[in-house]
């Protein structure tokens, strides 16, 4: 032993081993726990199957717990599956080629399938029982983790910093996001069954000549407490319309309809409902369509049509002709037409007029009723149905949106419409059902004349 080795007792470390590369598995269960990640090796095809099998999985699981308690298949849904795989493969793609170095497609591929169920977890998990701040908070959240999720994982397989393929993938799943959003893309596999909307006969004997022949003295009736002012204010008139009577949603929200409308507007004494509802056939005047023409002309007389405002809310089953369904008991109703509420209301020569009609199809009206001194609103496109028109409902989604939680704080119809539309989508995208679309048309000339009205109390 030399004289070195005699003075140090202690004997050199050995060289530090390399690192060995951790494998695709391992990789990712450390990078969903954002941890330090030592070199990668590429993913195995089988693991590669696996996170596209559980990622699958995960969304079916997800879609058949909110269609409980009685989920249905629904084949239709199954081709929207191949959008978000291509977006799996076109983030994989991309992620590639903003890299250098470049990783392998599998490794890529890998990286994309495993940030997967992040988004998809917020949208169908989190998203519905949080309010728009904390939603807003916990997107952020997610967009800081995927960024950092892509980082990390691009330089575990590439060796090098890759911010700006992290911050291209972050960009695309933004993107998708948006595009999947507004076109309305959701694979729904697995659906509530649909409630029945049809309308039908009960065991109630009404003796349909003489209830029908004594509409007219009904209307009469409520037309002569409406209250008719003759200073030079403009006042505001409310007429409702609740069309079918077996199902109590439509005149539940009439009559909320004609209780926020009256004390927004000052209608206390100027309105009328015609009302279908066979828990009650003697409370009302009933609702048809000739009904309602007697019942326009009637208020028509009261009104100062140059100046007065026709507030007319109309909530009822829609079919895409388009029309509002009208029955009652087993009278004999007809439908009421875009064609015979236009004649109806160019009969009453009532020029100035607010018109909501809460049904499906709804939309279809608007091209048959609009003008400058018109304002239209609709619980649905002409070509979509709307929701919560059944007697397990106290009011419709728009009912409850509309008149309940917009329109008592909004500053204006137009600002009540944009909340009420977008609390609607958000309500319809958590229970993954087609988005009804509510549709308006504001005439200028009312929209101005309503504006001024808010500096002279009706």
């Amino acid at each position: 032993m030399d004289d070195a080795e005699s003075q140090n007792p202690f004997p050199a470390a050995p060289p530090e081993a390399p690192k060995t590369p951790s494998s695709g598995l391992a990789l990712l269960l450390q990078l969903w726990g954002l941890r330090a990640m030592p070199p990668a090796v590429g993913p195995s095809t089988v693991l590669l199957v696996c996170l596209a099998f559980l990622s699958l999985l995960l969304w079916l699981t997800i879609d058949w717990l909110a269609a409980l308690p009685d989920p249905q298949f629904l084949a239709a849904g199954v081709p929207l599956l191949a959008w978000y795989a291509l977006a799996i493969l076109a983030m994989a793609v991309l992620l590639r080629w903003r890299s250098r170095p470049r990783p392998a497609f599998e490794a890529a591929l890998m990286l994309s399938l495993g940030l997967a169920p992040v988004p998809m977890l917020l949208a169908a998990v989190a998203a519905p029982y949080l309010n728009p701040l904390w939603l807003l908070a916990a997107s952020v959240a997610i967009l800081v983790y995927s960024y950092l999720y892509l980082a990390r994982g691009l330089r575990a397989l590439t060796g090098g910093r890759q911010r700006v393929a992290a911050v291209a993938g972050l960009a695309f799943l933004i993107g998708f996001v948006w595009i999947t959003d507004a076109l309305e893309v959701i694979p729904d596999v697995w659906a509530a069954p649909e409630v029945e909307e049809t309308v039908a006969g009960n065991d109630a004997h009404a003796d349909a000549e003489a209830l029908m022949f004594e509409q007219s003295a009904r209307i009469d009736q409520a037309l002569a407490a409406v209250h008719v002012d003759a200073s030079p204010v403009p006042k505001g008139f409310f007429l409702g319309f609740a069309g079918v009577g077996d199902q109590k949603v439509f005149a539940q929200e009439i009559g909320l309809a004609s209780r926020v409308l009256s004390e927004r507007y000052g209608m206390d004494g100027r309105s009328l409902s015609l009302i279908n509802d066979e828990r009650d056939l003697e409370r009302a005047p009933l609702a048809s369509v000739s009904g309602l023409r007697y019942a326009l002309r009637g208020l028509a007389g009261r009104m100062n049509l140059d100046r007065d405002v026709l507030f007319l809310a109309i909530s009822s089953h829609g079919a895409r002709d388009p029309a509002i369904a009208v029955a009652n008991s087993d009278l004999p109703l007809d439908e009421l037409t875009d064609e015979d509420l236009a004649a109806a209301l160019r009969d009453s020569s009532i020029r100035w007029r607010v018109i909501v009609i809460s049904a499906c199809y709804a939309g279809g009206f608007i091209d048959a009723l609009k003008d400058p001194r018109t304002i239209i609103i609709t619980a649905a496109a002409a070509d979509r149905t709307s929701f919560g028109c059944s007697n397990d409902s106290d009011l419709t989604y728009f009912g409850e949106a509309f008149y309940r939680d917009a329109l008592p704080e909004a500053r204006t119809l137009r600002e009540a419409f944009e909340k009420a539309k977008a609390a609607i989508a958000m309500r319809e995208r958590h229970e993954h059902v087609d988005a009804s679309r509510p549709q308006a048309y504001f005439g200028s000339e009312l929209e101005a004349k309503l504006a001024a009205m808010k500096d002279h109390p009706l």
